[in-house]
């Protein structure tokens, strides 16, 4: 996906730039109009810092049917004079508007000043602003700063074994605002020369890079029940590069199927839900970068959509007979008969 295009104004940067110099501010909204970022409210801390009264004033000032970027000051000690990027993304919004933000995200950030950022914090609910979720959302992310060296060396490792990291290093398809792990890139490459049929693809939350799942994934060759017990077992959002081999209904040898699946599990986290739906056409965009020719893609929610009679049924969807009723035939005119012009006259004899 490109990027949007959208940018801010002089007097939009000048206004940014004092609001995060007043250190009473404790937010700024801001949404897109008219093809350009607009300021449309901002407010100032209740005490000396961030509390949760302050979270609470400003989740009142959020529409649970429009999106917003919404930047409000670190409360996490230690980060004091930072900032916090809070992508409000409603489910009940556009999908054209969600695109729009998705793609402008990088442009904002970079209006913003990338430096004056810790992570991004993604909702879909106003409900979820709150002091007590973004503490532990905050919690989950940052955990691994509170490990010893050697605590962090072993989870690194476990990091890499099930993101294949082996390197560390991120590449990026031009144009295309996800980064791509070298793990799935050498995936996508060996699924190309036929040595893996089956690619499972992450979310890293925070940065949306792209990772390979290659912990689940052991076979070579994986069926659609290996798939299915994967995603039953993980219960998590992702996107599955498959090559589905098979005989047609009408017979003949067999043919091969390259099925892009997008599932995401009805009970997964709405944030997740969020970010897996927002980049699914930024995934697609780089096989098309990366020459995957994709035959077939369709969404899953659940582990019964994901077997060999659902794939069946989407690679060869029966057709319904339209059925032609006969259409009875006129009955024949009798002969025409006059009709007099005259007008009729009750008294006349």
């Amino acid at each position: 996906m490109h990027r949007s295009g959208i940018g801010a104004s002089k007097s939009v940067k000048d206004n940014l730039s004092s609001l995060k110099a007043d250190k009473k501010t404790f937010f700024i909204k801001i949404e897109i109009e008219k093809e350009a970022f607009v300021i449309k409210d901002s407010g100032k801390l209740s005490g000396s810092e961030p509390g949760p009264d302050d979270f609470k004033s400003l989740s009142g000032k959020l529409d649970d049917k429009t999106a917003a970027y919404v930047f409000f000051r670190d409360p996490s000690q230690g980060n004091e004079g930072k900032w916090v990027l809070c992508q409000h993304m409603p489910d009940l919004a556009l999908v054209k508007l969600k695109m729009l933000y998705a793609s402008s995200r990088a442009t904002m950030k970079e209006t913003f000043g990338n430096s004056s950022l810790t992570e991004d914090y993604f909702i879909s609910s106003k409900k979820e602003f709150n002091l007590k979720d973004f503490e532990s959302s905050r919690a989950k992310v940052a955990h691994v700063e509170l490990l010893t060296s050697q605590e962090a060396d072993k989870f690194e490792a476990a990091r890499d074994e099930i993101l294949a990291m082996s390197e560390g290093v991120a590449l990026t398809v031009a144009d295309i605002p996800i980064k791509m792990s070298k793990g799935i890139v050498d995936a996508i490459e060996s699924f190309k020369s036929s040595q893996i049929n089956t690619v499972m693809m992450l979310l890293e939350k925070n940065t949306q890079e792209l990772l390979a799942d290659t912990k689940n994934v052991k076979k070579k060759k994986s069926a659609m029940d290996d798939i299915c017990n994967i995603c039953k077992s993980q219960k998590l959002p992702r996107y599955v590069l498959h090559r589905y081999t098979h005989v047609p209904p009408t017979g003949g040898g067999t043919k091969d199927a390259i099925l892009f699946v997008y599932y995401c599990p009805d009970d997964a986290n709405p944030r997740m839900k969020m970010m897996y739906s927002t980049c699914k056409s930024m995934v697609l965009r780089i096989m098309e970068e990366k020459k995957v020719a994709i035959t077939n893609r369709y969404e899953a929610s659940t582990e019964q959509e994901l077997t060999d009679a659902t794939v069946m049924y989407e690679l060869y969807p029966k057709k319904t007979e339209k059925v032609v009723f006969a259409k009875p035939k006129a009955k024949k005119k009798g002969k025409r008969r006059l009709i007099s012009k005259k007008k009729f006259n009750p008294n006349a004899n």
